[in-house]
């Protein structure tokens, strides 16, 4: 793997099929890595080529079939990526000229930002080849690709007067190739002097810089530029928490999808994605989209939503953090706080009132730090760290403009807090035990930074139910009541009475017919229709909470999709009967 990450050329090689000797090297760069060369007029010439070219060269210059299509095979340990090309001409000495550029790397390696470069070329040099003949007049002895005067004579003898130009089927690829009307004997000096300069300078640019640019004439030259081929984005949740991992707001242009501008400030390490599209007052498709293409573009990079209520536990990559002295200096600068997360605050937070979003509560009820401090505190996103300072941390506080000392934390504190995590113990229970040690660490970003880093990871807490294993028909039984439901919801049901039924026989008799109308209406009652339509409501919920615990989505997303603090969807899961939470 190169520098820039992509994968190295280790030879590159331009092989045509001669009318006499057949498929043949032409040139190759290294020299002697295709076929042997005498290692008298190249000291850095191999001694033995990476493969044997007689068992390939069929593929090198393959049947008609393969041709003008993108052709890799593998050689040993080697992977050959090549266009050949076949055009057809009854000017040539054997009705058509093939050629092929190939390209050679490890096997193993990736070799898709070449690929659609390779196959420009080989369009590019037929389209050179058909216009002047700039390959197969490249060659010392070019007479020999093409036939002689006697049996080329409609081609020959064109002269400067003629009023038009001959045109020749391509019987391969159904193109016409248009010949423009030459002089009889005028010379037609080819464009490109040496194939094996070209072939060299794209093996050393693409390999040295990634790009090259290469002119042949005033018209033509060989423009190249690999860029990565990135995967594509992972499928993003409702509860994931983007974080940028550059200053997106110094990125903005004009041009920008407008979307993407309104979702920018709202991107902080802290906010959901559907709390972010609630925010911005965008839709939630496309705020997902936009977050992918952030992703897709290394911009962004995803976290779990904090809460206190999380566990984490380190990873086997814990000992980085020892072995990387940076790594810890990092974290030192990146955690530090003057007043800590909890300044003169008591750990547990009132609720917050019902008047919120239920949003916020899936994504801030306990991770809204920034929140939760003074006004006077500086932001901890804009806190600047200075690898200077060994042991004390500087700030300066705009309501008294007095400097401010604050011990830095050990690297051996910070690595003792991460080591002190385990899947049983909350982030609550682990702040109430060491939260001297917190005094002046942001725990936001101290969690943030470890799984970034890939030192703690979050464990996964999946509620799961008993009544998803006791009933099969779960969402037969729950559909049938909603659309009941809403049945019931077209009538005036408060105006409407309840009546017990009677299985008493009615008499003919009209006294006795009177007296049981009367005991009727004694007990009719009234049903109010917020009640009803609360219940309903309640029913819909747990509707909605088994088919996502069908669906094995952790605590998050349940919370997320239903737009419900974590407490209430757990007295939800009470009401349902009997149910457990599976860590991972």
């Amino acid at each position: 793997m190169s520098s820039d990450g992509f994968t190295p050329i280790l030879s590159m090689f331009y092989a045509m099929f001669h009318p006499t000797e057949g498929t043949k090297v032409v040139c190759q760069v290294p020299s002697g890595s295709v076929v042997p060369s005498d290692r008298n007029k190249d000291s850095s010439s191999f001694a033995v080529p990476l493969f044997d070219f007689d068992s390939i060269k069929n593929y090198v210059i393959p049947k008609p079939a393969l041709c003008n299509k993108l052709v890799t095979f593998k050689i040993s340990n080697y992977r050959v990526v090549g266009f050949p090309v076949n055009i057809y001409g009854s000017h040539y000495a054997r009705n058509s000229f093939n050629f092929n550029l190939c390209f050679v790397f490890n096997y193993e390696e990736d070799t898709t930002p070449y690929e659609g470069h390779v196959r420009r070329l080989g369009h590019m040099f037929r389209a050179l080849e058909e216009q002047s003949q700039i390959l197969s007049k490249a060659d010392k002895n070019h007479e020999v690709f093409f036939k002689p005067q006697n049996e080329s004579e409609p081609v020959k003898t064109w002269t400067k007067s003629s009023n038009y130009i001959k045109t020749i089927q391509d019987e391969d690829i159904g193109n016409e190739g248009a010949y423009q009307n030459q002089e009889q004997g005028q010379p037609t000096e080819p464009i490109l002097s040496s194939i094996e300069s070209l072939v060299q300078q794209i093996y050393q640019d693409l390999n040295n810089y990634s790009e090259c640019l290469i002119p042949i004439d005033s018209a033509n030259s060989v423009d190249i530029k690999l860029f990565p081929i990135l995967p594509p984005p992972p499928e993003v949740d409702a509860c994931d928490v983007p974080i940028a991992t550059v200053k997106l707001e110094s990125m903005v242009d004009p041009l920008w999808d407008p979307t993407m501008v309104k979702i920018l400030p709202y991107i902080n390490g802290i906010n959901c994605v559907k709390k972010i599209s609630v925010l911005a007052d965008s839709d939630y498709q496309l705020t997902k989209q936009c977050i992918q293409h952030l992703i897709h573009f290394k911009s962004v990079t995803i976290l779990d939503i904090f809460q206190f209520s999380n566990c984490y536990a380190p990873t086997s990559h814990i000992a980085t953090f020892l072995r990387d002295p940076s790594m810890a200096t990092e974290c030192q600068g990146y955690v530090i706080s003057t007043t800590g997360t909890f300044p003169d605050m008591p750990l547990r937070r009132r609720r917050m009132s019902s008047s919120n979003s239920d949003v916020d509560h899936a994504s801030i009820h306990s991770s809204s730090l920034g929140a939760d401090r003074p006004s006077n505190t500086p932001d901890a996103h804009h806190a600047s760290f200075s690898p200077r300072t060994n042991s004390l941390y500087q700030n300066f506080k705009p309501s008294n403009s007095k400097m401010q000392m604050v011990p830095l934390p050990s690297k051996a504190t910070l690595f003792y807090l991460y080591c002190s995590m385990n899947q049983n113990l909350t982030l609550k229970q682990w702040y109430v035990e060491n939260s001297k040690l917190l005094a002046h660490i942001d725990i936001r970003r101290l969690i943030t930074f470890g799984v970034l880093r890939g030192i703690i990871y979050r464990v996964r807490s999946y509620p799961v139910s008993g009544k998803l294993s006791s009933s099969i028909d779960i969402g037969t039984t729950y559909s049938n009541h909603n659309n009941a439901s809403h049945l019931k919801s077209a009538y005036n049901v408060s105006v409407l009475p309840v009546t017990k039924p009677s299985f008493q026989r009615l008499s003919n008799d009209f006294d006795e017919e009177d007296e049981l109308v009367e005991a009727d209406e004694l007990n009719d009652k009234f049903v109010d229709l917020l009640d009803l339509k609360s219940e309903r409501i309640k029913r819909q919920k747990e509707a909605r909470l088994l088919r996502l615990l069908k669906k094995c989505k952790d605590f998050d997303m349940i919370c997320t999709e239903m737009s419900m603090p974590r407490k209430d969807v757990m007295e939800l899961l009470t009401r349902l009967g009997e149910w457990n939470v599976v860590n991972s």
